[in-house]
């Protein structure tokens, strides 16, 4: 056979399942080098020069554009022109061949993939922090990300208009133009803004969701809000939807997709390409409660699913809070609550796994262990009452601390020690009565891994003001550039999981557009409705707890049932009892006798059976043995726990 066919032949073998690499290899950096190295023996000295020059041309503008996906879109029909003339010039032979299979993999075009997303979550009370812990927009490292989310704004319960948390902040010292103005020196940036979080409860978003009008005045308020500030995108972080724990109600789950499909309709009458992302659990009864997974999926330019605070002092023992994986210890609820079953759970409910952006946290979980506790395994035992370990210097709040105040301590050799979770794939260090879990930059860098294996959409931080951001262990924003450099150059593959089929009944019932949409909010100079209260004074934070995720859930130290209750518990007259308080055994009744009259939960007589009116009809749940019906956290808690006497009476028979 001729020599010079064999090599062409040995050419179109080699390149020919390039497309079939993964595109996180191929656009990985020395990529160019490796692939050039594998096809230089079927070049000649002179086609291997071409091959390798362009290649290094279209690595290092890929890697440029990188950040934004109009960018890529332009320098793909770019280089699409420059090909076309090469091959031309060349003729249709091998090295035309060659420089097309190689730009299929590069640019991803083989198999239709998308740029990561690299999404920071920026909260605006960090400037309160005292000292080097002091944190403000320009400390934030605009160029490692793809998407900066601007945390928090929240809904006026009485205009249902967009409520500005910290006006002082925001408006009078311009916090969010200096936010958006970022958009000068980093065009390719998407700046958006968050509405929500823990602090904001549930209450106030139930009851705004609940009535068309106020979701219309609130839609309304956002595009003001949107065009005034020049934003380019809005999280929504409400937490959460359908949680009787938080404020919300069963009618929840319907109304929110209306209220969200309402709001993409909105965005796309203005035609300024706004996006809608969302921070949303990844506990399974959060989901059955609150969410239309596969709709909303559609609906929302990006899922942030919040994978971190997956344990915590509420839960009522020690351990790490983002584990990848389920370990031997885990039990109960908890034997799913982990990063990867999470995320796999939101595929089996219908959304793809390109929408899907992994979060990884830059603090850690802190714990009190029990008084002469000595062991620190994971799982060990802890003071509850402590309200999670002592508070670090800057961040200044029980229960966390920031990655740079954790790396500090290490550091400074205090006396800790520090372990690594073999199974979750997470550090925790103790010393003393103190225990902490948290992610360091090995952890971080598994994770990366894991986002491109699975081939999700890239990769959220909650936040990026609690990074190494002043380089007191090493680099600057450690853990931010090890996002940044493993999600650069990945580029998203389309989902090959097919979900299972819903049920028709478990379908939402459909929506359409209403004359009522279209009215144009009037002109304004009003400013957003004001808070009426001040952030505090700048030393301390003003959340309780600095994410933007659950706060899982159980009220005892000891192993939680599976299903968990609040970290802590409201007062009784917060929740709707029935016609029988906690100390009185109602009489036996059936459910044709139940009034579901603007109730949720309902007690039954039988401990460990309770009622949930669905569509004003309820209907009745048994607890898992060794639980009984809780009345005020309406929750299935430990017998001992409960706040019926004559509950604990019986079980004591």
């Amino acid at each position: 056979m001729n020599i010079s066919i064999t090599r062409e032949v040995e050419s179109r073998r080699v390149l020919g399942n390039l497309c079939l690499v993964p595109r996180s290899l191929v656009l990985s950096r020395g990529a160019e080098e490796a692939l050039a190295a594998n096809t230089a023996s079927a070049l000649s000295q002179l086609e291997f020069l071409l091959f390798f020059l362009l290649l290094q041309l279209l690595g290092r503008s890929i890697r440029s554009a990188a950040n934004s996906p109009v960018a890529i879109k332009t320098r793909h029909n770019e280089y699409r022109r420059h090909l076309l003339s090469v091959c031309h010039t060349f003729g249709m032979g091998k090295l035309g061949i060659l420089l097309g299979v190689v730009f299929c993999g590069l640019i991803g075009v083989c198999a239709g993939g998308q740029p990561a997303r690299i999404v920071c979550y920026f909260s605006n009370w960090a400037v309160y922090r005292p000292g080097i812990g002091r944190y403000g927009i320009e400390d934030v490292p605009a160029e490692l990300c793809t998407h900066l989310i601007y945390s928090f704004i929240g809904v006026d319960d009485k205009t249902w208009e967009i409520l500005v948390i910290d006006p002082e902040l925001d408006i009078d010292n311009n916090g969010f133009r200096n936010f958006t103005d970022l958009k000068k020196t980093h065009p390719q940036l998407k700046l958006q803004v968050a509405v929500g979080g823990w602090a904001e409860g549930g209450s106030k978003y139930s009851n705004m969701v609940a009535v068309k009008s106020r979701r219309q005045t609130f839609i309304r308020s956002v595009v003001d809000f949107m065009e005034r500030y020049n934003f380019d995108g809005f999280d929504l972080d409400w937490e959460y939807p359908g949680a009787a724990d938080r404020g919300g109600k069963f009618s929840d789950k319907d109304v929110f997709l209306y209220f969200v499909e309402e709001l993409r309709r909105a965005f796309d009458r203005k035609g300024k390409n706004w996006e809608i992302t969302m921070a949303v659990p990844v506990a399974k009864f959060r989901l059955q409660e609150g969410y239309h997974v596969p709709e909303l999926c559609n609906l929302l330019d990006a899922i942030h699913a919040m994978t971190y605070d997956l344990r915590g002092n509420w839960a009522g023992f020690a351990d790490v809070h983002s584990p990848l994986y389920k370990r031997p210890h885990d039990q109960w609820a908890y034997e799913k609550l982990n990063v990867a079953d999470g995320l796999e759970l939101w595929e089996d409910m219908g959304c793809p796994a390109n929408k899907l952006v992994v979060g990884i946290p830059f603090y850690g979980r802190t714990f009190t262990l029990s008084n002469s506790n000595t062991n620190y395994n994971l799982g060990t035992y802890i003071n509850k009452e402590a309200d999670g370990g002592a508070p670090g210097p800057y961040t200044n709040a029980s229960g966390f601390m920031s990655y740079y105040e954790i790396c500090d301590e290490i550091q400074q050799n205090n006396g800790w020690t520090v372990k690594w979770d073999d199974h979750g794939y997470c550090p925790y260090m103790y010393k003393g009565n103190q225990w902490i879990g948290y992610e360091d930059p090995k952890s971080v860098q598994i994770k990366m891994d894991f986002i491109k294996h699975k081939g999700y959409a890239g990769a959220m931080t909650w936040a990026v003001d609690m990074d190494d951001f002043r380089g007191i262990c090493g680099p600057e924003n450690a853990l931010m550039k090890i996002l940044y450099y493993n999600m650069v150059d990945y580029i998203v593959p389309e989902p090959t999981r097919t979900a299972t089929p819903r049920p028709e009944w478990a379908k939402p019932p459909a929506t359409s557009p209403d004359p009522s949409e279209n009215e144009v909010l009037p002109p304004t100079t009003k400013r957003p409705t004001p808070a009426t209260t001040k952030r505090p004074a700048p030393t301390t934070t003003s959340r309780p707890a600095p994410t933007t995720t659950k706060k899982p859930i159980t009220t005892t130290s000891r192993p939680p049932p599976p299903t968990t209750a609040r970290p802590t518990q409201k007062p009784a007259d917060e929740f709707p009892l029935g016609e029988y308080g906690p100390n009185e055994q109602p009489p036996p009744q059936d459910s044709e006798s139940v009034d579901c009259t603007g109730r949720d939960y309902i007690p039954h007589p039988d401990c460990i059976r309770y009622y949930r009116c669905v569509h004003g009809k309820p209907v009745e749940f048994t607890c898992r043995d060794g639980t009984v019906f809780h009345t005020t956290t309406n929750v299935c808690d430990w017998v001992q726990n409960s706040d019926r006497p004559y509950c604990k009476e019986r079980a004591n028979l």
